[in-house]
């Protein structure tokens, strides 16, 4: 079974989005996304490349290593 890694960093979010690799998001320990990938993000939002917006606040951001 994969590790996964919680993304917390505005560069941990960075590098994803700069090689484009696919990130799990959970909200309350439910899964909202899978495969998603990071068109951009902020201080507070992340929005894929398909239009999804995710709050950074509420939800878990991870990856498969």
């Amino acid at each position: 079974m994969p590790k996964q890694r919680q993304l917390i960093e505005p560069s941990d979010f960075e590098r994803m989005r700069v090689f484009q690799q696919p990130i799990s998001i959970y909200l309350q320990g439910e899964l909202i996304g899978e495969n998603v990938i990071i068109e951009t993000h902020d201080e507070e939002i992340v929005l894929s490349t398909v239009g999804e917006r995710f709050v950074k606040a509420s939800c878990q951001f991870l990856i498969k290593r």
